[in-house]
């Protein structure tokens, strides 16, 4: 009697003991980051049968009465839930809202771990890494393509070392890009002059006043286009060209079969003559690399275009009906230079006012410029035409470009970064470009309940939580990311309170069990005494 009341007793002593350890561990962990508090359960231990009364089942077993044999811990049980969000100061402190848990991995293991924990910080070697230097795991993004690798690879920036001085800096850089595309729109002053004018050949009138050689730097001297629009373009280098484009009305009684209501107007594209690095460098025709008419309508809007290319020639022969791009618009080509020395090679550069071909195609007209002549019908336009929500214009009122964009930029340096909710880690650079460099990866479990806490915020896969799923944020029942932000603890110290109380009345309880057990054995001893 006494003895077994004793081991009972002992075994609730041990196991509430073990419980208040569990609570200390949550109350202890109760700011750190991405903590996930762990509840204790008891099992009871097996049964000593003793023996039973006459009462029987139907069956004719005898009944069987069985005394319990104590209790003791049955499992320590990680809870994931969520923790509060908390706002941070640093764009690297990450956390996960909803399902998923970062990948970590050390620079010399090849086993990765799991945590919640998102406060990350660059190292010297520009990787991603949390307080015990354990690296980021994530998907590396192609910076000329933006497509996303399929492999998991650590979380780094793509320095480069750069002497400065004395000293090695290290750098992420954004390399620079040619221009290759460009889009202007403008509304052209319907009421403009015709400032140069062409007995034989009106539509070309601009191109046959343009002279690079002029010495106050203007190619058309004294004289002025009704309108012209610049903006930056950039060579292989990342160099800026001006890049001009120059309007000027034809004058309907030039013209032969213009169309009732119509207007036209010529148009010309240059860059500064001692930035040509073609053969033209020199000449009167450097820097010339486009040219052709527009036409509206009577309401303003922008019906047809022509467009004829060449590099630097004022003989009309030279031009050539351009090319279209794979987005049914005009293009030209042009060779940038330094000094005459071109930099790079040539490029081809496509340009949009506002319209393009739906079949990449021109209507039937001349081949060459010097086949236009007067003639509005035989220039050809483009075919089958498509028009963007904003347009070029010829409307009664001044002369303005509405806006003009270019895909080429100078190279930069990394200012700073930032992660948005898909999981992007993108790089914002002194050029004004933006580059996405990583997409974090999120690991998820068939059983989360089965990872073993290693300690420093992080866990290890087992057999019972099965192999880690890798995925994308966001993607397969994976939460999202948050910048500036880190997921707390989710421990409730009032609830850990209310268990500690608990716990402690278990604990004293047993004891009272022990206590009682040994003055009855006391009382038995003296009774034979």
């Amino acid at each position: 009697m006494g003895f077994g009341s004793l081991y009972v007793g002992a075994t609730g002593v041990v196991a509430h003991g073990d419980r208040m350890q569990v609570v200390a561990n949550n109350l202890a962990n109760v700011n750190t980051v991405g903590f996930k508090k762990s509840e204790a359960y008891f099992a009871d231990l097996m049964s000593q049968q003793v023996a039973g009364a006459s009462a029987r089942y139907s069956s004719g077993a005898n009944y069987v009465s069985q005394m319990g044999r104590g209790v003791a811990l049955g499992e320590v049980r990680h809870i994931f839930k969520e923790g509060s969000l908390e706002n941070s100061t640093t764009v690297t402190d990450l956390a996960v809202t909803g399902q998923g848990f970062f990948g970590v991995r050390g620079a010399d293991s090849a086993e990765t771990f799991y945590t919640r924990a998102g406060n990350f910080r660059f190292d010297n070697d520009a990787y991603l890494v949390n307080p015990s230097d354990l690296r980021l795991q994530g998907y590396q993004v192609d910076r000329e393509t933006g497509q996303v690798s399929a492999a998991i690879s650590d979380v780094q920036l793509p320095y480069e070392d750069v002497n400065v001085g004395d000293r090695t800096v290290r750098v992420v850089r954004s390399l620079p890009r040619a221009t290759t595309s460009l889009e202007m729109v403008s509304n052209l002053d319907f009421s403009s002059s015709d400032n140069f004018t062409s007995s034989t050949d009106p539509f070309f009138a601009m191109l046959e006043s343009y002279d690079a050689t002029l010495s106050n730097g203007a190619p058309f001297g004294g004289v002025s286009p009704a309108y012209s629009s610049s903006l930056n373009v950039y060579d292989v280098d990342g160099n800026p060209h001006a890049l001009t484009v120059y309007f000027d009305p034809v004058s309907a009684n030039t013209v032969s079969n213009a169309a009732t209501g119509y207007t036209y107007w010529e148009y010309l594209i240059a860059v500064p003559g001692d930035q040509d690095g073609s053969a033209a460098y020199g000449t009167s025709g450097a820097g010339l690399v486009g040219a052709g008419m527009l036409t509206f309508n009577g309401q303003g809007q922008l019906v047809g275009q022509s467009a004829f290319s060449s590099q630097g020639s004022k003989n009309l022969g030279d031009w050539q009906v351009a090319s279209l791009s794979s987005n049914g618009t005009p293009t030209f080509d042009v060779t940038f230079g330094e000094n005459g020395s071109p930099v790079g090679t040539t490029q081809n550069v496509s340009y949009d006012f506002g319209i393009s071909s739906s079949t990449n195609s021109w209507e039937p007209g001349a081949q060459t410029a010097s086949n236009v002549g007067l003639n509005t019908s035989a220039f050809g336009n483009l075919a089958n035409i498509t028009r963007d929500a904003r347009s070029t214009t010829s409307y009664d009122s001044g002369s303005v470009t509405l806006y003009s964009i270019q895909d080429g930029f100078t190279d930069g340096e990394l200012q700073n970064v930032s992660v948005d909710r898909e999981g992007f880690l993108t790089g914002h650079f002194s050029n004004g470009q933006s580059e996405r460099l990583y997409q974090i990866a999120l690991y998820r479990f068939n059983s989360e309940f089965g990872l073993r806490a290693e300690g420093s915020n992080v866990f290890r896969a087992t057999e019972a939580s099965g192999a880690a799923i890798v995925g994308k944020v966001s993607e397969g029942g994976r939460g999202t990311i948050q910048q500036n932000t880190l997921e707390t603890s989710n421990v409730d110290m009032a609830e850990q309170f209310a268990d500690m109380i608990l716990t402690q009345r278990g604990y004293q309880s047993n004891t009272k069990v022990i206590t009682t057990a040994d003055s009855l054995l006391s009382t038995t001893i003296s009774t034979k005494r």
